[in-house]
C-alpha cells in the first residue's frame, strides 16, 4: 500500500501545480462543500426554530441567509470545477512533456519489450486517466475532510460553551476511524485492481491462443480441452471481479457504520435547547455524505494506480549526459561487451577508428553486428567496458550534441509517413541540399513525392540522405547498399566519401567491403581485423 500511495504522490509532485489555481480549486471547493452542510442544517434548524417561535420576524434573518447560500453554492461548484480542470490540464501537459522525453531515452532492447502495442499511445491514455488525482480525488478529498473539521469545530464552540466538548471529540473519534478504514482498505483494493488486471489480460490472450487452434482442436474431437481451458480462465476472472465487489462493499459498508456511529454519539448531547441538538444531529448526519465523497475519491486513486505503475516502467532510463562535442572525433572500444537475451553477442572487444576512417563491419547474420551499431550510437544497452568518442564516454556527451554528431541508419529505415522532403528534413536544420544529395543518387524528387510510395532500394537511398542533413562526424550504417545495383552503390559510396567523415558500415557487400580503409569481422562474440 505505502509503495502505491508513494507512486501517486511522485505523480502529483511530477505535475507542480501553479499554487495559485491550486488555492482558488481548494478554496472553492471548501466553500462550496460548507455551504451544501450549511444548507442541510440550517434548513432543518429554520425548521425547528420557527415551530418553537412563530412568526415571519423569527425565520426571516436565517431564511435570507439560507437563500444567499443556495444562490452562491452553483457558481463556487462551478469555479471549484473550472480550477480543477485547469489543474488536470496543466499536469496533463507536464506529464505528457515527461512522457516523451522518458520514451525518447529508451534504448533498443526497451523498446523491443513494448512490441506488443503503441507504447506512446497507451502512455498517453494512461495520463489522460492520470489527470483524475486531481479532478476526482485529491481536491474532492481534501475539501470533505476539511469540511468535517470545519462542523465539529462549530458545533463544539456553539452556546452553552464547553458543554458540546465530549460530544465532539466523540465524532471526532468516529470520523477518524472511518477515514482510517478507508485508507486501510485501498491497498487491498489495488491489489484486488491487479489481481483482476492480470486475470484480464489472461483471458485475451486465452481468447486469442484457442481463437486460433479450437478449428482443428474440433476436427481432431478435442474440443473439450478448448472447453477446459477457456473455462479455467473464465472462471479467475470471474473471481477476480467478485474479489474487487467484495472489496468496493467494504468501503460502502464503513461509510455506513461509521455514519450511523456519527448519529449514535448524540447520545452524549448536553441538554439544551432543540436547535442546537438539531444542528449537531445535521452535522453529524452530513458524514455520510463526506465520507462517501472520500470513499469515491479513494476508488479514483485506485482507478488511476495501473497507469500510475505502467508509467512509472519508463522513468527507469538513464539520463542524458551534459558534455559537449569532444574536439578529438576518434571512436573508441574498450573491452566491450554486449548481451541479449542472456547470449553475449559481444565480448571483451576493443576497436580505435581514426576520424576520417572507413571500417566494414562484416560477420554471418544475427551475429549482433546491427546491435553493436546501436550500441555505437548509444541506442542501445552496453553491458561493460567503455565505448567513448575523444576520450569522453558517449553517456556524458549531450544528447543533442552526439545525435547531431552521430547517426545510425538501420538496415529497414523507420521513417514517417508523408512527402520524401518532409521526411528528410522533418526536426533537422539541414546544413546541406536535400535536393541535390536526392539527384546525386539518382532520386528526382518533387514537392509532391510521398515516402511510402517508394521502392525499398529508394527508400535507403533517402534514408542516407536523410543521415547527411546535419553533416554528421561519424555515420553508423547497417547494410546501406543491400538491394542495390553496382551503379547506386556506387553513387552512395561516393557521396559518402565526400564528407571526409568517419564511417563504420555493418554489410556484406564486397564494393561496399573494397571501399573501406580496414575490415572487422565479428565472430565467436569476438571483433577480428581482415587482413587484405
Amino acid at each position: 500500500m505505502t509503495s502505491d500511495v508513494r507512486r501517486l504522490v511522485r505523480w502529483l509532485q511530477r505535475a507542480r501545480p501553479p499554487r495559485e489555481e491550486l488555492a482558488r480549486a481548494l478554496a472553492s471547493g471548501l466553500v462550496a462543500t460548507t455551504i451544501n452542510v450549511a444548507l442541510l442544517v440550517g434548513a432543518v434548524a429554520l425548521l425547528v426554530e420557527s415551530a418553537a417561535r412563530p412568526g415571519l420576524h423569527a425565520v426571516l434573518g436565517a431564511l435570507i441567509v439560507i437563500e444567499l447560500f443556495a444562490f452562491l453554492r452553483s457558481p463556487l461548484r462551478y469555479v471549484e470545477r473550472l480550477s480543477a480542470h485547469r489543474l488536470g490540464f496543466a499536469a496533463v501537459t507536464r506529464w505528457r512533456r515527461w512522457l516523451v522525453h522518458a520514451v525518447g531515452r529508451l534504448d533498443y532492447s526497451r523498446w523491443r519489450a513494448y512490441a506488443a502495442g503503441d507504447l506512446l499511445e497507451r502512455g498517453l491514455r494512461d495520463i489522460d486517466e492520470l489527470q483524475d488525482l486531481w479532478l476526482r480525488c485529491v481536491i474532492p478529498a481534501v475539501t470533505s475532510g476539511a469540511v468535517m473539521v470545519i462542523g465539529d469545530v462549530a458545533v463544539g464552540l456553539l452556546p452553552p460553551r464547553g458543554r458540546w466538548t465530549l460530544f465532539v471529540l466523540a465524532l471526532v473519534a468516529v470520523q477518524a476511524v472511518g477515514l482510517a478504514a478507508l485508507c486501510w482498505n485501498f491497498g487491498g483494493l489495488v491489489e484486488c485492481d491487479r489481481t483482476l488486471r492480470v486475470a484480464r489480460s489472461d483471458y485475451l490472450a486465452e481468447l486469442v491462443e484457442l481463437s486460433a487452434v479450437t478449428p482443428e482442436l474440433t476436427l481432431l474431437g478435442r474440443s473439450d480441452f478448448a472447453t477446459q481451458r477457456s473455462a479455467r480462465t473464465v472462471g479467475r476472472l470471474l473471481e477476480a471481479e467478485r474479489g474487487l465487489r467484495r472489496r468496493r462493499q467494504v468501503s460502502h459498508v464503513v461509510v455506513v457504520v461509521v455514519a450511523l456511529g456519527a448519529v449514535a454519539v448524540l447520545a452524549m448531547r448536553p441538554g439544551t435547547s432543540p436547535v442546537w441538538t438539531v444542528v449537531a444531529a445535521m452535522v453529524a448526519l452530513a458524514t455520510y455524505e463526506l465520507l462517501n465523497v472520500v470513499r469515491a475519491s479513494v476508488d479514483t486513486a485506485v482507478a488511476v494506480s495501473a497507469g500510475a505503475q505502467r508509467l512509472e516502467e519508463l522513468d527507469g532510463a538513464p539520463a542524458s549526459g551534459e558534455g559537449a562535442w569532444p574536439h578529438d572525433e576518434t571512436l573508441r572500444l574498450e573491452h566491450v561487451s554486449i548481451r541479449e537475451g542472456g547470449l553475449a553477442l559481444v565480448g571483451d572487444a576493443s576497436l580505435v577508428v581514426a576520424p576520417g576512417r572507413r571500417v566494414a563491419l562484416t560477420g554471418a547474420s544475427g551475429t549482433g553486428k546491427s546491435t553493436l551499431l546501436r550500441t555505437l550510437d548509444g541506442l542501445d544497452h552496453l553491458h561493460a567496458g567503455l565505448i567513448s568518442i575523444g576520450g569522453v564516454p558517449i553517456e556524458e556527451i549531450d544528447e543533442d550534441q552526439l545525435r547531431r554528431h552521430v547517426t545510425y541508419v538501420p538496415s529497414e529505415p523507420g521513417l514517417l509517413r508523408g512527402f520524401v522532403l518532409d521526411v528528410v528534413l522533418l526536426g533537422r536544420r539541414s546544413r546541406r541540399d536535400a535536393v541535390a544529395d536526392l539527384a546525386a543518387l539518382g532520386l528526382t524528387t518533387t514537392a509532391t513525392s510521398r515516402w511510402e510510395q517508394l521502392s525499398r532500394g529508394e527508400g535507403q537511398r533517402v534514408a542516407v540522405v536523410r543521415a547527411l542533413a546535419t553533416s554528421p562526424a561519424i555515420y553508423l550504417l547497417d547494410e546501406p547498399t543491400s538491394g542495390l545495383g553496382r551503379s547506386d552503390t556506387a553513387a552512395v559510396l561516393s557521396l559518402l566519401a565526400s564528407t571526409g567523415a568517419t564511417v563504420v558500415v555493418a554489410t556484406h557487400d564486397d564494393q561496399v567491403i573494397e571501399w573501406c580503409d580496414e575490415v572487422v569481422e565479428l565472430r565467436d562474440a569476438l571483433l577480428h581485423a581482415v587482413s587484405r
